[in-house]
């Protein structure tokens, strides 16, 4: 499900955003379809938010990185209206905002940035009805009338017949591009309708591509450039091959609706290749894999472990947990186990700038930079979920006729491409390897509140020096043994938060 904080409001767009661009094909690729994005910065906060074909071609769709989320830059209707969704492996439906909607009519003109869809204006659209109602666990929504018409991705490669929702009453201007399971989808889970052919559904259909499949990259934190390639896989993008994992269902359930896997182990590494194991040997938790979450969320023991190592301070009431920014510059990671696929996540990954409310990087009242860390707790509600601060480390491949997903480690600011076409059958996606005796977990559900608290560090925050801690056999290893009692001064903090 897509997460609530997906629905924060949007502030002025920094930048341009890039023309969709239709590229040639890596030989061999067959047809495949690619998002790609372009990293934009215009907020300031970045905490969280609640085949086989004679023809061949790859279309690659710019995305902007903005706020740390993702977003496609497509449009719809005849004439083209552009738009920019924000990309969401977490939900199924793809929804746009209307100036027709009280919020985008406010004076600060909120839906600039995104765009608005008038389906007045395009000779092509047709109204499907007035079903089209989506609401998050933190009250946010949006709701409206459903509509098809032509859905144009990179450089006019046309999906025709989408149904989509117009969002002619919300609270977000941020439209969405969801590409999950289409039994995942508004009218199924709520009005219990039938399921409708969603994007990646007309794209096979339409022969677009061969099977419902795609893979993610997003590189790393400070990137410019990724992708989403539906229908192949880009075997330049990550290093090794590809572990092939069964998703995950709900209780209940005979068939998956939501990206779900099982995490198995998790593991800190020190600066000297030192590594200890913070779970159990019998650990095992259904986790989403969501670009539709900024952060990661775990078990609140496992995320307080976690934290504690680089002295991160949770701020629970917000959501937020902060850090010194020198923590990035540290040689340590984080390493999560899949029944036998490793993905490791830098520290450098896991720490993300914070700012105050006048634009400027925020900082103890010592001076000392400070980030928020990218790993915090779930609570005590929900499935855990690996968002953006894990998925930039892995090379993800969603197979959804299988039920499956691969995964690798990412290969960082890969400057070539070698596009794989994935097939249809068992085993089609190539250099993927099925894990020996994977470990699932039936889900309870994945409805974890994150809020969409936005918070500035306005206020004054102090640092005050504490004792050297003493280990103990169950911690882990210091990250940097040196800089240890710099990295747990927080044990006191002032902080003044404007939503």
């Amino acid at each position: 499900m897509k997460l609530a904080a997906l629905l924060c409001a949007a502030l002025a767009y920094w930048g341009s955003v890039l023309a969709l661009h239709l590229h040639p094909p890596s030989e061999g690729a067959g047809k495949t379809l690619s998002f790609g994005f372009q990293k934009v910065k215009r907020n300031a906060d970045n905490v969280p938010r609640l085949r086989k074909r004679d023809s061949s071609g790859t279309v690659r769709q710019r995305l902007d990185n903005l706020d740390y989320l993702y977003y496609a830059n497509v449009s719809i209707g005849t004439p083209p209206q552009s738009l920019r969704l924000h990309l969401d492996t977490g939900s199924s439906d793809v929804w746009v905002e209307t100036m027709r909607s009280q919020l985008c009519q406010q004076p600060q003109r909120p839906c600039r940035g995104t765009g608005t869809f008038n389906p007045v204006r395009s000779s092509t659209y047709e109204k499907v009805n007035d079903d089209f109602d989506i609401s998050y666990v933190d009250g946010e929504f949006a709701r409206g009338e459903y509509g098809k018409d032509v859905f144009t991705l990179s450089d006019g490669v046309e999906v025709t017949g989408l149904q989509f929702g117009v969002g002619l009453e919300s609270t977000s201007t941020d439209g969405i591009l969801g590409i999950g399971f289409s039994l995942n989808e508004v009218q199924v889970q709520r009005l219990k309708k039938d399921p409708y052919r969603n994007l990646v559904d007309l794209m096979v259909d339409q022969k677009l591509i061969r099977s419902r499949a795609y893979s993610l990259w997003l590189n790393d934190l400070n990137a410019t450039t990724g992708e989403v390639l539906f229908g192949g896989v880009d075997t330049a993008k990550f290093t090794g091959s590809l572990t092939t994992l069964p998703m995950d269902k709900r209780l209940g359930e005979s068939k998956a609706r939501e990206f779900a896997i099982t995490l198995t182990s998790v593991s800190i590494t020190n600066t000297d290749g030192s590594s200890l194991t913070l779970t159990t040997d019998d650990y095992a938790s259904p986790v989403l894999l969501d670009t539709g979450s900024t952060y990661t969320y775990l078990d609140p023991d496992l995320a307080k472990e976690l934290g504690d190592q680089v002295g991160a301070q949770p701020l629970e009431q917000y959501g937020v947990a902060v850090v010194p920014c020198g923590v990035r510059s540290y040689n340590g990671s984080v390493t999560y186990a899949f029944s036998g696929a490793t993905i490791t996540v830098p520290l450098s990954e896991l720490v993300v700038d914070a700012w105050d409310k006048s634009g400027n990087l925020a900082s103890y009242s010592d001076g000392t930079p400070l980030c928020y860390w990218g790993i915090l707790s779930s609570g005590d509600v929900g499935t855990n979920v690996m968002g953006d601060t894990f998925l930039r480390s892995a090379y993800v491949v969603y197979d959804l006729d299988n039920e499956e997903i691969s995964l690798a480690n990412t290969r960082y600011d890969a400057a070539d491409s070698r596009i794989r076409e994935i097939g249809t059958g068992r085993s089609a996606v190539p250099d993927a390897t099925g894990a020996a005796s994977a470990v699932t977990m039936l889900a309870s559900g994945t409805d974890t509140n994150r809020g969409n608290a936005r918070p500035y560090i306005s206020g004054v925050m102090t640092r005050t020096s504490s004792s050297d801690p003493t280990g103990t056999a169950n911690t882990a290893p210091s990250l940097d043994p040196s800089l240890t009692s710099a990295l747990l001064l927080l044990t006191s903090l002032l902080i003044s938060l404007v939503l």
